[in-house]
């Protein structure tokens, strides 16, 4: 998992082209972005904006892809996602296509998404995302989803 702001994402090492393309999207993409899957590099790279209202916690359960990685990056409000590594939790659901669910532990590491923020999860990265963060609010995301197997 890495967190850090946008405006940074070229400092790192990414594996290959896929990610580039991306985080060149994201960089360009508006607060007011419309909603709806954008195809970046067919089935390699895509990017899906979606609005809600950010969920309370209870009930709520990690997921993790074997397929792709993701890049979640808030574009209005704010939201938690919760972290965990896959490896130390406990399967609720199997692989059903790319995802499987976990229960959520009673202490995962909470990640603060507000605009300008990125995270990337790779498939050993379970998360919960789309939580409320001390309060409710209006949620405007993009989740670039970047083959990896």
């Amino acid at each position: 998992m890495i967190m850090d702001v946008l405006s940074r994402w070229s400092n790192y090492s990414w594996p290959g082209e896929h990610f580039e393309k991306a985080f060149r999207f994201l960089k360009e993409l508006k607060p007011d972005a419309p909603e709806g899957r954008t195809e970046i590099d067919g089935e390699n790279v895509f990017c899906m904006v979606q609005c809600y209202e950010a969920r309370a916690h209870e009930g709520q359960q990690f997921e993790a892809h074997r397929k792709y990685a993701d890049i979640q990056m808030v574009l209005a409000g704010e939201e938690s996602i919760l972290w965990a590594p896959a490896d130390t939790l406990k399967v609720s659901v199997p692989y059903k296509e790319d995802a499987v669910l976990f229960d959520l532990t009673p202490s995962p590491t909470e990640l603060v998404m507000t605009p300008g923020v990125f995270c990337v999860l790779f498939p050993p990265d379970a998360h919960a995302p789309c939580l409320q963060h001390g309060k409710p609010s209006s949620v405007r995301k993009a989740v670039a989803k970047i083959r990896v197997a």
